[in-house]
């Protein structure tokens, strides 16, 4: 078996990603191909690095050193550790010379809130907060009084940042980057792992999901999209080479069992929006696409199709609460498998 023969099987193999499957070494071995997969904890989730080159001594340096760019980013952009950037920026409503990656990832949410008319905003920890601490002490939404107060605190518009600070204008205002950053952070694994010479990618943190390499485009990963109620069942597939594809969900993290209220909250309204079950995305960036399908779930199907259709090469997948499936006119059909 040749090395390209090998590869098509692995593109096929990216099916581990849903079902469980994998692509035997012996077949990696005669093609002289090593794959080395790892997986750790990062960013709250469970991050596989799955790496394609001829030695399994390189691959795995390849995914220590994805690893380590992994935690560095963690380390500026983490809301939970306060002595990140963005925790010492919250703790102190401003941020003396802050770090490019922050400022790169401020500038794609800026762009996005603008365009999705505030449906996407990095400002809305007072509201996620207070959905948290409502149904942890209640069991219930939080009242409408609650809810006016804590959007005072709520306006993209209020964080001001330059080269050399980031300034959030009102006393009490926080910033989360949950919606976004993990996909700048996996963005920047996959740059890691691709600038050192690795054939084949995928990086997979959660759910989002990057894919590269020099022969990623000629032998794509599938990968499948999960059904948003029977988590065992795929909706789709899609082929990843070289693109990305995140998914945002009512099931992932839910406040209660019907999963009428969970983490998603419309920021200009306080509550999680009641039309759509998932959103995936699929983009050029992990980054665009972790953060269009925030924005979607909160849109819904219309207005979501609309403002992702603004990003070249990106494309929706959208089921809504009744199971019925949207896809924008970009998005890639059924997959038949071939070997």
């Amino acid at each position: 078996m040749n090395r390209r023969e090998a590869l098509r099987i692995t593109a096929v193999a990216g099916l581990s990603t849903a079902f469980g499957g994998g692509i035997t070494a012996a077949v990696l071995r005669d093609a002289k191909l090593r794959r080395v997969r790892d997986t750790r904890t990062h960013m709250g989730t469970v991050v596989t690095l799955t790496t394609i080159h001829p030695r399994a001594a390189t691959a795995r340096e390849m995914n220590e050193a994805a690893f380590a760019e992994m935690a560095r980013l963690e380390r500026i952009l983490s809301r939970h550790d306060p002595s990140a950037a963005v925790g010492r920026l919250n703790a102190r409503g401003s941020l003396a010379d802050p770090p490019l990656e922050l400022l790169e990832v401020l500038a794609f949410a800026a762009l996005l809130s603008e365009r999705s008319e505030g449906a996407f905003d990095v400002t809305m920890t007072p509201l996620l907060d207070l959905s948290r601490s409502a149904f942890a002490s209640t069991g219930k939404p939080p009242t409408p009084e609650s809810i006016r107060a804590a959007r005072s605190l709520v306006n993209w518009r209020g964080v001001e940042f330059d080269a050399g600070s980031v300034r959030l204008v009102r006393p009490g205002m926080s910033i989360t980057l949950d919606g976004i950053a993990k996909g700048f952070v996996v963005d920047r694994t996959l740059a890691a792992l691709t600038d050192r010479g690795a054939e084949r990618v995928l990086v997979d943190a959660g759910g989002d999901m990057a894919t590269g390499g020099s022969r990623v485009e000629a032998d794509p990963w599938t990968v499948g999209v999960q059904d948003p109620r029977r988590a065992e069942r795929t909706v789709d597939l899609i082929r990843l080479g070289g693109e990305c594809v995140a998914t945002s969900g009512d099931y992932l993290q839910s406040f209660t069992s019907d999963r009428r209220h969970h983490h998603i909250i419309d920021p200009r309204t306080g509550r999680s929006p009641l039309h759509s079950s998932s959103v995936s995305v699929v983009a050029r960036s992990a980054m665009a696409a972790d953060a269009l399908s925030t924005a979607i779930m909160v849109l819904g199907p219309r207005d979501g199709a609309a403002l992702v259709e603004r990003y070249a090469g990106a494309s929706a997948l959208i089921v809504s609460k009744s199971g019925e499936i949207v896809r924008t006119p970009a998005f890639s059909g059924p997959v038949t498998l071939e070997v």
